[in-house]
């Protein structure tokens, strides 16, 4: 082999492995990715079956479908029908565990159902039957819904509700998340990666001789990258309005804060991320690294009660799960202006924090 060859291959061997962000990228971080989604989708426990039930008013009743519940839930059940149960080594794989959530009222229980909370619901009609309700869109209530059935020996009962209220499909529960993705998404591209680009091509270091203070030229890249998120959120809600009919049950205006304090909390956030950056693969894996994370565990495209629980503890405080969590409560749970304020709050001072740690740290070149 051509040894002017062999000897550019060996430099940029050695230029690859003395770059750690380049071995995490390659490396680490799909390692990473395999165990999250690992994590998430494919537990080695028994499966588990979220299930609301709503109490009635009266406390003898109240007692006796308590005590119920405490049977479902007091033992694993066995699927019944597998013709070779005997051969199955993986005795989880034909069992089911129901977790049983209590609820006040129909109001609560179809709050807990749109924030994926729960699979399906049963309350007692006037004449104390249990009726089953859930969306017929939804493949996991269906499932819960014949395993239970199936568990009291169910045949051909008229039992189900099919429920039709606003906010119940998937594209409901999406649109939301991938607004507040959309935000995220915008700002660390926007604000992250142009800072990050200026420092890279040196026109940072022609900038830092000038009379212009740090803040004023971080926050150009801020409002600039607002009006154009403004835009942007605006076009694909108006987009989604029209075509799968998604719309704000509540305050409009608690949308325009979220939509506001979401663009602070990730613009600080951008400029605490490319602050320090002087490679692009440094600044290109940083960037993806904090937008790829979010988005796998903040319940943009399914919920995240499917991790841990000790996880779903965590990730219920990551920023884009405040932001998304919120803006679902606007669209599909009718929550006004004042509902919207704490988390608006929090993402404020995450983004000024942010900010300020990255104008401190900023480096010119």
């Amino acid at each position: 082999m051509n040894s002017a060859l062999l000897n550019l291959m060996k430099t940029q061997f050695r230029q690859y492995i003395r770059e750690p962000e380049i071995l995490f990228w390659s490396f680490g971080f799909p390692l990473l990715l395999v165990w999250l989604l690992g994590v998430s989708f494919s537990s080695q426990d028994i499966p588990e079956r979220e299930i609301g039930i709503v109490l009635p008013v009266e406390a003898v009743e109240q007692q006796q479908v308590k005590q119920w519940g405490e049977q479902l839930t007091a033992q694993e059940h066995m699927i019944s029908g597998i013709i070779n149960k005997e051969e199955i080594k993986r005795e989880r794989l034909v069992k089911v565990r129901y977790n049983i959530t209590y609820y006040p009222d129909h109001e609560a229980v179809v709050r807990g159902l749109k924030r994926g909370d729960i699979q399906m619901f049963i309350e007692q009609d006037k004449e104390r039957k249990r009726v089953h309700y859930l969306d017929p869109q939804n493949s996991d209530a269906l499932l819960t819904y014949y395993l239970l059935n199936q568990q009291e020996g169910i045949e051909a009962e008229k039992n189900l509700f099919i429920l039709e209220t606003p906010g119940l499909r998937y594209v409901d529960f999406l649109v939301p998340g991938l607004l507040a993705m959309a935000i995220m998404e915008t700002c660390l591209i926007a604000v992250g990666w142009a800072l990050a680009e200026k420092r890279i091509t040196r026109v940072t270091r022609q900038m830092c001789i000038t009379p212009m203070r740090k803040s004023t030229f971080l926050l150009a890249h801020i409002l600039s990258c607002l009006l154009i998120s403004i835009t942007e959120i605006l076009i694909i809600y108006l987009f989604a309005d029209l075509y799968f009919d998604v719309e704000i049950q509540g305050s409009f205006y608690a949308f325009l804060l979220l939509m506001l304090t979401g663009n602070i909390c990730f613009s600080g956030v951008a400029v605490l991320v490319a602050s320090r950056a002087r490679k692009a693969q440094t600044a290109n894996g940083l960037l993806e690294v904090s937008i790829l994370i979010q988005i796998l565990l903040s319940g943009i495209f399914f919920s995240y009660k499917n991790f841990p629980q000790w996880m779903a503890n965590i990730i219920e405080y990551l920023p884009l799960t405040i932001l998304a969590d919120n803006m679902r409560r606007v669209f599909i749970e009718g929550g006004d202006l004042l509902q919207a304020v704490p988390a608006a709050i929090i993402l404020s001072l995450i983004g000024i924090v942010t900010f300020v740690l990255g104008m401190k740290i900023f480096r010119w070149y």
